[in-house]
């Protein structure tokens, strides 16, 4: 993202009106990652050929914050849109600032073809390490997923301490897809407090997001001081 960026948190609204299309717009909680991938390009959907200039996150069921490019423009009379604000902290060195993020953490390894794919950190870790079967699923969730965290933070201006670090929430996605198999993901849910090492480069991150599978929700890191 490049020159002014917008925060906004849009809530589906609960009326009567908007209430008669939830059933069809959020059929299942299973699908709400695909769902809430149709719901939030509404926003900004003005155009066919649009590419994606956002990231965004559902924090509770109906609620999604987002961090845009543009405005977001409710054209379908959806959601409650609350008035997005510049997305532009002051920070230096040695802030300190808790966050919150969903990520699709991911490894990259080499198949028997030589190329490069993607892996599920935690999948990955199990698959690989004897030592990583030993431990409970809960283990690997936290080892591995503080592991990933802390390599994103080398090439993201910060540092993260693995004390009072809360990561759970590991989730398996299935998106259904036409004509194609389904777009298998995970999901991270990783909050605590990080130290800000070069502003820049942590602005800089947060606006790209982190990991993979941004279009489904995963990959916007929110802020604010500890």
């Amino acid at each position: 993202m490049t020159g002014e960026t917008f925060l906004s948190r849009a809530t589906l609204r609960r009326d009567a009106s908007a209430a008669s299309l939830l059933p069809l717009l959020r059929p299942s909680e299973s699908g709400s990652q695909h769902t809430g991938h149709h719901l939030v390009w509404s926003l900004f959907a003005d155009s066919s050929d649009r590419r994606r200039d956002f990231l965004w996150r559902e924090t509770t069921a109906g609620t999604f914050y987002v961090l845009s490019a543009r405005r977001p423009i409710d054209n379908h009379n959806i959601f409650r849109l609350d008035e997005p604000k510049v997305f532009a902290p002051a920070l230096v060195a040695g802030d300190r600032l808790r966050f919150s993020l969903r990520a699709n953490a991911v490894v990259r390894r080499a198949g028997p073809n030589g190329r490069s794919a993607k892996h599920d950190v935690v999948m990955d870790a199990l698959r690989r390490s004897a030592e990583a079967r030993g431990e409970t699923r809960l283990e690997v969730v936290r080892e591995r997923g503080f592991a990933w965290l802390a390599a994103q933070g080398q090439s993201a201006g910060f540092d993260v301490a693995k004390d009072g670090l809360q990561i759970d929430g590991y989730q398996q996605h299935s998106i259904p897809r036409r004509g194609a198999l389904a777009m298998r993901f995970s999901t991270l849910d990783i909050e605590g407090v990080l130290s800000v090492r070069d502003p820049s480069l942590l602005l800089s991150a947060v606006l790209r997001g982190f990991g993979s599978a941004k279009a489904y929700g995963c990959g916007l890191m929110l802020i604010r001081r500890a």
